[in-house]
C-alpha cells in the first residue's frame, strides 16, 4: 500500500449485519427453491433419505448466523418421588386432612356414582350400564326397526376430576387414556355429554386424553413415549395429586431429615418462602387456564418443580376478550380475575392464593363464611363493612357473597363459579375486556427472543391449520424456518412449519420435516400418521402401509387409521388383512360409512351377497338418521 491510498472507511454496524446475513438469505432461498421447485415422484426415496439435513449447511458464515437461532437445552427437572404415603409418618394430621381436599380425588379408579342413564341426545342414544363388576358407557341409534342400528359399550376404569363439579371418565386402551363422551354433573345430579363433545364431530370414544390434562390431573405416571401419552403397566404411580407436586420429590427430604432432623439445609420447597412469581406458579400451573399454551424447547407438562416458574415450562397466552370467536361467553380463570383485582394490585403481589385457601384442607360448609370473613379481616378489620348488622345478617355475615359472588352462566370446565375479581361493591361488575388480541403472561423476567418466536410461529401454525389460513402459514414458516435449522431435535417446531405446508398445499414440503421428528423419535405418532397419509397420497401404497402399521403398533384405536388400512392392504392384494382392517374400524366407530361401503364393495367381489346385503343395508339405516360428517377443506 503506498502512502496516497486511502485509509479502510469503518463500516456502519447495520451495513456489517446485512452484509453478514447475506448468505443465510441465499441459502435459505435456495433451499426454498428446490423444495417448491422438487418433481412430485421424488417422494419415494429422496425425501425420506435419513442422512439428508432439514436445511443445507452453507460455510461458515452460516453456522454463525445459525447458532443465535439456537434454543437453550433446558436442566433436566429433579428426580427423587416417593409418594405421599411417604410423609404420612411425619406429617399424619396434614396428610389426613389433605385427604379431603379435591386435589387429593383428582384421579382414580372409583367410578361412582352406580347410577345407570339413558338419555337421548339429538338423533343418538347414551346410557352408562354396570354389569358384573365393570362400567360400561354406551351410544346407540335407532330407528323404527326393534333392533338398534349399532349399540357401542365400552368399559371405563377411571374417573377424572375431584366431583366437587362433576367427573369426566376414561379407559385405557393398549397403554393410552380415551375420554368417554359422558361426564357425571354433580350440581346437577345427572349424567350429560363431557364438556367439549360434539357427535357430529365424529370423535365419540376417540378423544385422546393428553398429558396437558393429566399433569393437572395424576400425581405422577409411568410414561412409556416422549409425549407423555403413552404408558407402561401400571400405568399411574400416583393416582392424584399428591404432596410433592407443590413441595418438590422428597427422596433427599426424608434421607436429611433421617440423618439429622434440625438441619436447615432442607431440598423440600415450602411454597410460603418463595417470592410471588415462585409462590403463584405452583398453583398457576394448574390453575391457570390460558387460551393458548406452547411448551418450551425441551420440556414436557410433567417438568414443573416448585420453586420454578411458569414460564420456565411453557409460553402462555391469555385472552382478554369476553366471548369466543363463535360469540359464546368465556370467563378468564380465577388467577386472571385475582390479578385484575384491586386487593392484588395494591398489595404488590403479596395477596395470592394462598392468603386465603388452605393448600392442606378446605372449610366445612358451616364454617365456609367465618372462615372466609377472618381471611378478608387479616386487612380490612380496621374498615368494617358498611352495611348494617340486618343485611350483613342476612347473608350470613359473608363478604364472599357480596364481593366475590357467583357468577351467572358459567358452564367452562375448570372455572371457579366464585368470581375472584374482588369487587369493591356488590353492585360492580368484574371487569372483562373487549379485545381479541392475546396476551402473553410473563412470570419471572422476560423470555429470550428465540423462544417468543418460536411460540409465536407454532401458535400462528395452529391458527393456520384452523382457519385455513395460507397468508398466517406463510408467516409462521418464516418465523420458524431458521429456529428449526438450529434445532433440529425440536420435533414441536418441525411439525408446525410441516403443519403450513399442508395448509399451503404442499404435502412434499412437509416429508422433509416429518422424517427429521422422526429420526429423533422414531414413535411420534403424528409424524408417522402424516407421512402414511402422504405417501398414500401420492400412490406408493407399500411405503405408507409401512409407517401406518408403525402408527398402529403405538396406538391402533383411531378408527380413520384402521379405515386407512383395509384401503392399502386392498392395494397391495393382503384381502384378508384388508377385511380385518375394515371391520375393526366399524368397531371403533360403528357410524363409518365409508367402512360400510368398502365392506359392502369387498363382500360383493368375493362373492358373499349375504354379508353385502347386511353392510348396505346398516349402511343406509345410518344415512336415513344422521347427516354425512363434516367434511375438512380439501388441498388445492
Amino acid at each position: 500500500m503506498t502512502s496516497s491510498t486511502p485509509a479502510p472507511q469503518q463500516r456502519p454496524p447495520l451495513v456489517t449485519l446485512l452484509l453478514a446475513l447475506i448468505p443465510l438469505a441465499i441459502a435459505v432461498g435456495g433451499f426454498l427453491f428446490l423444495r417448491t421447485n422438487q418433481p412430485e415422484p421424488l417422494i419415494a426415496e429422496e425425501l425420506v433419505d435419513p442422512q439428508k439435513n432439514l436445511l443445507p449447511v452453507k460455510g461458515p458464515e452460516y453456522e454463525d448466523i445459525v447458532k443465535s437461532w439456537e434454543l437453550k437445552n433446558p436442566a433436566a427437572p429433579s428426580r427423587g418421588f416417593v409418594g405421599s404415603a411417604a410423609c404420612r409418618e411425619c406429617h399424619t394430621e396434614i396428610y389426613d386432612k389433605y385427604q379431603a381436599t379435591g386435589k387429593a380425588k383428582s384421579f382414580g379408579s372409583s367410578l361412582d356414582p352406580a347410577v345407570a342413564a339413558s338419555f337421548t341426545q339429538g338423533e343418538r342414544w347414551y346410557g352408562v350400564e354396570h354389569q358384573d363388576g365393570t362400567t360400561f358407557h354406551c351410544e346407540a341409534l335407532f330407528d323404527n326397526a326393534s333392533e338398534p342400528i349399532y349399540n357401542q359399550r365400552v368399559p371405563v376404569q377411571f374417573a377424572i376430576g375431584s366431583g366437587s363439579k362433576g367427573k369426566s371418565y376414561a379407559f385405557l386402551h393398549d397403554g393410552s387414556l380415551f375420554l368417554s363422551p359422558l361426564s357425571w354433573s354433580t350440581e346437577g345430579n345427572h349424567w350429560e355429554l363431557t364438556p367439549g363433545f360434539r357427535p357430529e364431530s365424529g370423535n365419540r370414544f376417540e378423544r385422546r386424553v393428553t398429558a396437558r390434562c393429566l399433569s393437572c390431573h395424576v400425581g405422577q405416571v409411568n410414561a412409556a413415549s416422549k409425549q407423555f401419552d403413552r404408558f407402561g403397566d401400571p400405568p399411574f404411580i400416583e393416582a392424584s395429586i399428591g404432596c410433592e407436586r407443590c413441595h418438590g420429590p422428597g427422596e433427599q427430604h426424608i434421607a436429611l431429615r433421617q440423618k439429622d432432623k434440625a438441619a436447615t439445609n432442607d431440598p423440600i420447597v415450602n411454597p410460603k418462602h418463595l417470592d410471588t412469581e415462585r409462590r403463584e406458579a405452583v398453583c398457576n400451573q394448574c390453575h391457570l387456564s390460558g387460551a393458548e399454551e406452547v411448551l418450551r424447547h425441551g420440556r414436557t407438562d410433567f417438568d414443573f418443580r416448585p420453586g420454578m416458574t411458569l414460564s420456565e415450562i411453557r409460553t402462555t397466552y391469555l385472552d382478554p376478550s369476553p366471548s369466543y370467536s363463535d360469540g359464546t361467553p368465556r370467563s378468564p380463570s380465577q388467577v386472571e380475575q385475582m390479578r385484575a383485582s384491586r386487593c392484588y394490585r395494591l398489595s404488590e403481589g403479596k395477596l395470592g392464593c394462598i392468603t386465603c385457601h388452605d393448600a392442606h384442607g378446605s372449610p366445612a360448609p358451616t364454617e365456609r363464611d367465618a372462615f372466609y370473613r377472618a381471611k378478608c379481616q387479616t386487612c380490612h378489620a380496621d374498615k368494617g363493612c358498611v352495611l348494617s348488622e340486618d343485611q350483613r345478617l342476612a347473608k350470613n355475615d359473608s363478604c364472599v357473597a357480596c364481593h366475590m359472588p357467583t357468577i351467572d352462566g358459567v358452564a367452562q370446565p375448570h372455572i371457579s363459579r366464585t368470581s375472584h375479581s374482588i369487587s369493591r361493591t356488590p353492585e360492580a361488575i368484574p371487569p372483562r375486556g373487549g379485545r381479541r388480541q392475546l396476551e402473553l403472561f410473563v412470570d419471572g423476567g422476560a423470555l429470550p427472543a428465540v423462544d417468543l418466536q418460536r411460540a409465536r410461529g407454532i401458535l400462528g401454525s395452529r391458527t393456520a391449520e384452523s382457519q385455513r389460513d395460507e397468508e398466517l402459514a406463510a408467516r409462521a414458516i418464516t418465523l420458524l424456518e431458521p429456529i428449526a435449522a438450529a434445532n433440529p431435535g425440536d420435533a414441536a417446531a418441525a411439525l408446525a412449519i410441516a403443519r403450513c405446508y399442508q395448509v399451503l398445499g404442499r404435502p412434499l414440503d412437509a416429508v422433509p420435516l416429518w422424517r427429521e421428528v422422526l429420526s429423533h423419535d422414531a414413535e411420534n405418532e403424528v409424524a408417522l400418521l402424516a407421512m402414511a397419509q402422504t405417501f398414500h397420497r401420492f400412490g406408493q401404497y407399500k411405503r405408507s402401509l409401512e409407517f401406518l402399521d408403525a402408527f398402529l403398533e403405538l396406538n391402533d384405536w383411531p378408527a380413520d387409521a384402521q379405515g386407512l388400512r383395509a384401503q392399502l392392504r386392498e392395494q397391495v392384494e393382503d384381502f384378508d388383512g384388508a377385511l380385518a382392517a375394515a371391520r375393526l374400524a366399524l368397531e371403533r366407530d360403528p357410524t363409518q360409512i365409508t367402512a360400510y361401503q368398502w365392506l359392502e364393495n369387498a363382500s360383493q367381489r368375493a362373492g358373499l351377497a349375504e354379508d353385502a346385503a347386511k353392510y348396505r343395508v346398516v349402511r343406509e339405516r345410518i344415512l336415513k338418521r344422521l347427516p354425512p360428517p363434516e367434511e375438512s377443506p380439501k388441498e388445492e
